[in-house]
């Protein structure tokens, strides 16, 4: 652990926590052994891949494997808390309905069923999926440019709200209005062109955890990807800007959120940004003095 990066240590810390609440509720879940060794074996990776980067000469596709392998962990972790969240405390629906209708006094939900149409919902639509593409254009965009401690930064600060957004799926299990609420609506969310469809049949066989709602971790990280956007990129920020207001609109106009879990996911949005940069210095310093 004095060795390892800042960023590997992450996901090794979050995978510690997942094998010790995975074993500690075991015999809730079916596939317990499953995940217990999913886990290990992503810790396996993690060590080899930190090894690797302690050699003095690496190829540069071990340097891009170790910098880009904190996405495809949070990948992997994502669909595991689908066997996971599901057995540990039931879903906490009905309170973020009751909260949602006290502070509006409807369901948000519902309520924009009257500017539901055809041409919008496509929008709407492309500006939800977006959330998979605006986090991966920026650290691109700064590995391209050779920007390395940046780079390294935004890695950093993203796993991390990516990794307590996770923690509050787990604390607070949602599945949404787009199935809680389904007896309610009487407008379709149907486009004029296939790609409504499409986001949604895709979403719907991709999102191996359906119990993502609170906070709106689509809400969380974009806003995090506007303020590294700010901070490091200025014209990816005004680029991302009006895709941005866009997707939070969306996963009100889409189902897919109550509107609470957008607050929650915009609170822990601003916490992140300020702890994350702060920790993110403070494991390479201490890493720096330890290798003394």
């Amino acid at each position: 652990m004095r060795k390892i990066s800042s960023h590997h240590g992450l996901t090794l810390l979050f995978l510690a926590g997942l094998i010790i609440l995975t074993f500690l509720f075991r015999q809730k879940i079916p596939l317990w052994h499953s995940l217990l060794f999913r886990y290990f074996l992503w810790l396996a990776v993690i060590f080899v891949l930190q090894l690797s980067s302690e050699r003095k000469v690496a190829a540069k596709i071990t340097t891009f494997i170790n910098g880009f392998s904190p996405l495809f962990f949070i990948i992997l972790i994502y669909q595991s808390l689908g066997d996971l969240i599901q057995y540990l405390r039931p879903d906490i629906d009905p309170l973020l309905i009751q909260i949602d209708h006290s502070l509006f006094g409807v369901h948000p939900t519902l309520w924009m069923e009257q500017w539901i149409v055809p041409w919008f919902t496509d929008i709407m639509s492309f500006s939800y999926i977006s959330y998979y593409f605006l986090p991966v254009i920026l650290v691109v965009t700064l590995y391209l440019k050779n920007r390395g401690p940046e780079f390294d930064t935004a890695i950093f600060v993203l796993a991390f709200g990516y990794y307590v957004s996770f923690i509050g799926y787990i604390l607070f299990p949602a599945i949404g209005p787009r199935y809680t609420l389904t007896h309610l609506y009487s407008v379709p969310l149907e486009g004029i062109t296939f790609l409504t469809d499409f986001v949604r049949d895709v979403l719907n066989a991709l999102e191996g955890n359906k119990r993502d709602c609170m906070p709106s971790g689509h809400t969380q990280i974009v806003l995090m990807v506007l303020f590294l956007a700010h901070r490091y990129e200025k014209v990816l920020f005004y680029l991302f800007l009006p895709v941005v207001c866009g997707l939070i609109l969306s996963t009100v106009y889409l189902r897919y959120h109550y509107v609470i879990d957008l607050f929650a996911g915009a609170a822990i949005a601003v916490g992140s940004t300020i702890v994350a940069p702060s920790l993110y210095e403070w494991w390479n310093r201490q890493k720096v003095e330890r290798g003394k």
